[in-house]
């Protein structure tokens, strides 16, 4: 049994660990392989990033051997996939090398796309990447007073971003000593202040304990960075100081060049994970290694 694990982010690395684990007896007897293929040597901490952007880290501290967070009998290659052919059970990588297997995973992730919003890029801070992060420290160190505007777009990665980023910020004012001078405004796209209603309901008791003002309803469509203007698709608009943004994510750009999904989500069955179309193949993101494993663990049990 040859399983292929595509991607060595977060959900790649726990699903492939766990598979390891489970499968223990048999990677010992040969009777399973599992690979992993990775994009760099390196793993990185995302969730670090907001320490990042808040002062509290180094970028240098999120960083790990790719190959120390794996189990010994996993086989690592840093070596990104080009193509699927998930007819032929096999991918194409960068080297130019095929691989094949009987399961495979793919845990690519997804990437955040300011850009499809004018002016979001260039005016609004976000904790997404290592240099974004850095940025936004910078950009908060220097910040004087005034009004911090957090815009949220949909899709986005973690759903807890919102609020953590919110309070987080909000602190670190406290702790300069600007809390009399900075003033927040929290909007969100649907009608509550988080996708989770019990999230939503504690949020606005939190933020009215804080003078926190929100605005639900509210889908980014452009930012006017000479004005200080966020403008909404439902017609409204939002004066800032500081823009906070939690832009919209895709899936990997490989993912839409495969043609694999819409926006380089890939669908899949609910219940097993499985791609559309193919029994023997399977899309996860970091929240749903475990689950993955489980459903790997009772479809190899079938071969």
């Amino acid at each position: 049994m040859r399983i292929l694990i595509v991607g060595g982010g977060m959900g790649g690395t726990i699903l492939a660990n766990n598979l390891a684990r489970r499968l223990k007896s048999e990677l010992k007897a040969n009777k399973a392989r599992i690979t992993l293929l990775a994009a760099s040597e390196k793993h990185m901490y995302q969730p670090g990033l907001l320490y990042v952007a808040l002062g509290r880290m180094s970028p240098d501290e999120l960083y790990r051997d790719q190959a120390s967070l794996l189990e010994p009998e996993i086989e690592l290659h840093v070596d990104p996939v080009e193509e699927f052919l998930l007819a032929k059970n096999q991918v194409k990588t960068k080297s130019g090398k095929t691989y094949d297997y009987d399961l495979i995973a793919i845990a690519t992730g997804s990437r955040p796309v300011t850009e499809e919003i004018p002016g979001l890029a260039e005016n609004s801070i976000n904790v997404y990447t290592e240099e974004a992060a850095l940025k936004f420290f910078k950009t908060i160190s220097e910040f004087k007073g005034g009004r911090v505007v957090i815009a949220v777009g949909v899709p986005h990665k973690c759903p807890m971003i919102p609020p953590e980023v919110t309070f987080c910020l909000y602190d670190y004012f406290k702790d300069r000593g600007l809390a009399d001078k900075v003033s927040f405004h929290y909007t969100y796209p649907i009608g509550r202040l988080h996708s989770l209603e019990p999230v939503s309901k504690w949020m606005q008791g939190e933020f009215n304990q804080r003078g926190i003002t929100t605005e639900t309803l509210f889908n980014m469509k452009e930012v006017d960075g000479a004005k200080k203007v966020v403008r909404s698709e439902e017609g409204s608009e939002v004066k800032y100081d500081l823009l906070v943004a939690v832009p919209a994510h895709k899936g990997m750009a490989v993912v839409e060049k495969n043609n694999l999904g819409k926006g380089g989500w890939i669908p899949v069955d609910r219940l097993r994970l499985t791609i559309e179309g193919y029994q023997n193949a399977f899309a996860i993101i970091a929240a749903l290694q475990l689950v993955a494993a489980a459903l790997f663990w009772l479809t190899m049990r079938r071969y």
